[in-house]
């Protein structure tokens, strides 16, 4: 083994033992966080709302299926997955799923404040949380019976828990993989692109001065704008732009920390039938968990983005802060 392979192990170690129990630790807390500050106040009547809920539900099933594991696997040397079928299938299972729903709903997100930033009111009307209950429930019951098929095409090998060398499912999985890489990226960039559109189209609505007509058609021009524009400015109050706002952030964070993984994916499909040698393959290794544990950084940073990013959810989050201080000190004070 070269050098380099050598000191690419020993970074692995150093990123899969250390750098990941932060990421971990931090993503469990900001991911319960998100769901209970989700769930409190004025964001809690919002369809949307229930979106970044599951979606934080989800990055928790990714952090405990994959990072943790991996941080195990690292610091003690012994991986279950290679000995224990049942684990591995399970873990892969949920891993696999859970990436999948947690692009698939940003997907929703993104489709959702589009619908919402709509002219016509029955496409506004689409976006309610009834019918987004009724899309989550469906959606996730679909995908999860979809992703069934790797509790049959994963099998224990010398290389460890992989799919099954036979032929066709290892064709069947990289392409499915590849296939729920790319299109997420091409969904969450185009209804990006048509909200930010329409929010720069009403905005120019609004600065936009009416023409000189005559003064009977000029009541009647003034007239049905104002009525557009109370219309567009009742859907786009302040809690659904901030709701926009978070999207727009989730996706910038999203592209960035996972076009490493995608584009690894396409670099696997493409040299699959490739004969490699040892040192490729430890640098192959590399990059796929340098871009896995990307990945897990998106999962964990959600809640300090939003912190940041939008002064609703920083609201919301210190009220709730604000609610469990009065309860601890109701708590003692009635033991003191």
């Amino acid at each position: 083994m070269s050098t380099l392979a050598s000191q690419l192990r020993a970074s692995l170690v150093y990123v899969n033992g250390y750098c990941l129990i932060p990421v971990f630790t931090l993503g469990i807390i900001g991911n319960i966080a998100n769901m209970i500050v989700f769930c409190q106040g004025r964001l809690k009547n919002n369809g949307c709302s229930l979106y970044f809920v599951i979606v934080s539900l989800i990055h928790i099933f990714v952090l405990c299926f994959g990072c943790i594991v991996r941080v195990v696997i690292t610091l003690s040397g012994f991986d279950l997955s290679h000995f224990s079928l049942f684990f591995c299938k399970c873990r892969v299972y949920f891993f696999v799923a859970g990436v999948v729903l947690s692009r698939f709903y940003l997907c929703l997100i993104c489709i959702d404040r589009w619908l919402i930033t709509s002219l016509n009111a029955r496409t506004r009307r689409l976006s309610n949380v009834k019918t987004i209950r009724r899309i989550i429930l469906v959606s996730t019951i679909i995908w999860l019976l979809f992703h069934l098929h790797v509790g049959i095409g994963f099998r224990i090998e010398i290389s460890g828990c992989v799919p099954s060398s036979d032929g066709f499912y290892s064709t069947f999985y990289l392409i499915t993989n590849l296939a729920f890489s790319i299109i997420p990226f091409i969904i969450i960039i185009l209804f990006t692109t048509l909200t930010l559109h329409r929010i720069i189209i009403k905005k120019r609505l609004g600065n936009k001065r009416n023409p000189i007509v005559h003064p009977v058609e000029r009541n009647n021009h003034q007239s049905n704008s104002q009525n557009t524009m109370n219309d567009l400015d009742e859907r786009l109050s302040n809690r659904n732009l901030q709701l926009i706002k978070l999207n727009i952030i989730q996706v910038i964070f999203f592209i960035l920390l996972n076009l490493p993984n995608t584009i690894y994916t396409l670099y696997s499909f493409i040299t699959k039938t490739n004969q490699k040698t040892n040192d490729q393959i430890t640098i192959d290794n590399f990059f796929n968990y340098v871009a896995s544990s990307l990945l897990y950084t998106h999962c964990a940073i959600s809640f300090y983005i939003y912190t940041l990013a939008s002064v609703t959810f920083r609201k919301e989050f210190w009220t709730l802060c604000l609610r469990i201080q009065q309860n601890i000190v109701t708590f003692f004070r009635r033991f003191l």
